[in-house]
């Protein structure tokens, strides 16, 4: 019966601390000498004799006294349900850990105070169980031979940006759970939509998270939707990825990898990105960066607007990789749009009014597709020979920057639609820098993505468009863009719209034709409104630092509504009384409290609902709103340009 049976495991547990020890000394034993290894750890074997003792003692105490007692039998059944529970739990809900083989043949290589033998993560809709409990490693020929260093773990973060470290002992297999919205598994779609050559172009890239992406395409497409996947190495000279290296073996085991090498040198990512799309047979193309993880049912949104309309161009749902700890943060629903501002840069932005009730008309609106007027680049998918028809990539843009605008101004202007899939999802791993250079400096980096830059305002901004895009940018003035003939000539041959249609169709971006005066606001001491390097703080305060006539931070637009708004923000008050904080919030917050009108004979800007005057704080360099004085300097305020047919 179950009683005898647990009598008996009662009386085997008195040497339970006992046999515990043994179990340890006989898993060491098996690799040498147990107490010369456990002594080269540092432990003294009479201690961790003890410790195992005080751990399992406890227990053993309470179950020998619970179940010597003649107690109930659904007492018991309680007992052991709660036990299981509680085990279930901390086993597979409570947190994952990730397990570091240890090194311990050599005593200088032990330094106790760096081993992480586990880490906690959160979990929930917006987290992935990141690492299983048993690595995979994919680049070491001895993985028992492994220990922890932390110094090795920090050098190669700051050489590649992301943690190269603990990507090499992360599985190239590693599972993911499914991030999808419930609705998403409700959607059904062809079977005989078309292959895809799925693209990932990479440049000294760390061979483990090159290979995790290609396994995670190979483990989560229908085998017929992929035609090959393409890696385009951009002529790497990282040992670990070069002709020759373990990581080219491996790929040739894969199947439906094809790996090509760049015969024009370094070319940069977007020039690569046109040799590998030359290269490619799929009749979709898929461009995917190097350092990604696919979801389960990834492919198959993407490529059903092209199956249906070819001048469709779509793009995933695009999920973070912590480039530190390698965590999936992957929210379950996006209802964002890429959007774009007057220095021609991408920006995520909620989805319009507009956009929300065409996706209401979807079965499945929450995850119905998005019109989206910009990309972020990196991922996305298109069809080969209309993507061949509208020029593919500029081939006078260098290296990185500006090339998803362009190819966004080119989609909507030349006869095509951008989508962004909910259902797609692709996690990324972002880092805080680029890890190569563009050939210099910083100064050199700055110079390459505003050429870059430079040509899509040249193509694209005609009209009075381009002049007020070096007003934002007039550092722009000096750059040499190059010949963009060809360009030009292109946009001609395939009848593209002008500007105006994206701005009146596609994404109603503020233009100088909307507002009454533009550019730097000015105090009599050469002072300027700053947001004072802000670029994503909602809320924070507008302050006075010296004027620079770079735009940027302090070019602002003061609109024919009497709000005033920079690239982001559109200025609000925390309060109204006297020395509340003027601060910036997000354009689309939109209240009563965003007015402001000037007099043209005080120059005083004044706050509509309150009735005080925009005024310099007297101890700091935040800007309040005061009680109105016309003979205070602080409440004095020009404007840098200002237009005859509209007055202030």
């Amino acid at each position: 019966s179950f009683k005898q049976w647990y009598q008996r495991r009662v009386r085997d547990q008195k040497a339970t601390s006992e046999n515990t020890f043994h179990h340890f000394k006989h898993s060491l034993s098996s690799k040498g000498n147990y107490t010369e290894r456990i002594s080269k750890m540092g432990v003294d074997l009479v201690k961790l004799k003890v410790i195992l003792h005080l751990l399992v003692s406890p227990l053993t105490r309470y179950f020998n006294y619970y179940y010597s007692k003649p107690t109930r039998l659904l007492n018991r059944r309680i007992g052991l349900s709660v036990v299981v529970l509680l085990a279930i739990y901390f086993l597979f809900f409570r947190e994952q850990a990730i397990f570091i083989h240890i090194h311990i043949g050599e005593p200088n290589l032990v330094d106790t105070s760096n081993f992480r033998l586990k880490r906690e993560v959160k979990w929930g809709p917006a987290y992935i169980d990141h690492v299983p409990r048993t690595p995979i490693y994919v680049n070491d020929k001895n993985p028992d031979n492994l220990y922890y260093d932390k110094e090795e773990e920090q050098q190669l973060m700051d050489r590649l940006q992301f943690n190269k470290y603990l990507s090499d002992r992360t599985p190239i297999n590693r599972p993911m759970r499914d991030f999808r919205h419930t609705t998403c598994l409700q959607r059904q779609y062809p079977d005989d939509m078309p292959a895809a050559s799925v693209i990932m172009v990479f440049y000294n890239e760390a061979a483990s998270v090159v290979l995790r992406t290609v396994h995670s395409v190979l483990n989560k497409s229908p085998p017929h939707l992929i035609h090959e996947i393409l890696l385009y190495d951009d002529n790497s000279d990282l040992e670990e990825v070069v002709e020759g290296s373990w990581f080219t073996q491996h790929v040739k085991t894969l199947p439906k990898v094809r790996l090509e090498r760049s015969k024009h040198g370094r070319g940069g990512l977007i020039k690569a990105k046109t040799y590998a799309g030359k290269l490619a047979k799929g009749k979709i193309l898929v461009y995917l960066d190097a350092h990604c993880e696919c979801n389960d049912g990834w492919l198959e949104p993407l490529i059903y607007p092209i199956y249906r309309n070819k001048t469709a161009c779509t793009t995933p749902n695009i999920d973070s990789i912590s480039w530190q700890r390698l965590e999936i943060h992957a929210p379950e629903v996006v209802e964002v749009t890429g959007g774009l501002n007057w220095i021609l840069n991408m920006l995520w932005s909620p989805l319009s009014a507009k956009e929300q009730a065409r996706r209401a008309k979807d079965p499945y609106p929450i995850t119905a597709d998005i019109r989206t007027p910009t990309m972020a680049g990196g991922l996305f998918a298109i069809d080969r020979e209309w993507f061949y028809e509208i020029g593919m990539y500029d081939d006078g843009q260098d290296i990185w920057g500006g090339e998803n605008i362009d190819l966004s101004f080119r989609v909507w202007l030349c006869g095509g639609t951008q989508w962004l899939c909910p259902c797609s999802k692709v996690a990324h791993v972002f880092r805080p820098k680029h890890p190569y250079s563009f050939g210099g400096g910083a100064n050199e980096n700055f110079k390459v993505v505003m050429k870059n830059y430079k040509r899509n305002a040249l193509v694209w901004l005609d009209g009075p468009h381009l002049d007020f895009f070096y007003k934002w940018k007039p550092q722009a003035l000096d750059v040499d863009a190059g010949d963009v003939s060809d360009r030009m000539k292109l946009k001609e041959k395939l009848q593209c719209k002008s500007f105006d249609y994206f701005l009146e169709n596609v994404w109603p971006l503020p233009a100088e034709r909307d507002c009454v005066a533009t550019g730097m606001i000015k105090s009599p001491d050469n002072q300027c409104l700053d947001n004072a390097g802000g670029s994503d703080t909602h809320g924070q305060h507008l302050q006075m630092w010296g004027c620079h006539n770079l735009g940027n931070n302090q070019f602002w637009m003061y609109r024919k509504d009497r709000r005033i708004m920079g690239l982001l923000y559109v200025f609000d008050v925390d309060g109204l009384v006297p020395g509340s904080n003027v601060i910036l919030v997000w354009i689309d917050h939109k209240s009563d409290r965003q007015f402001f009108d000037y007099n043209t004979q005080t120059k005083q800007l004044i706050h509509r609902k309150s009735g005080l005057c925009v005024d310099r704080h007297t101890s700091s360099r935040d800007v309040i709103i005061d009680n109105c004085d016309s003979y205070r300097n602080n409440q004095k305020w020009t404007f840098q340009y200002t237009y005859a047919d509209r007055p202030l």
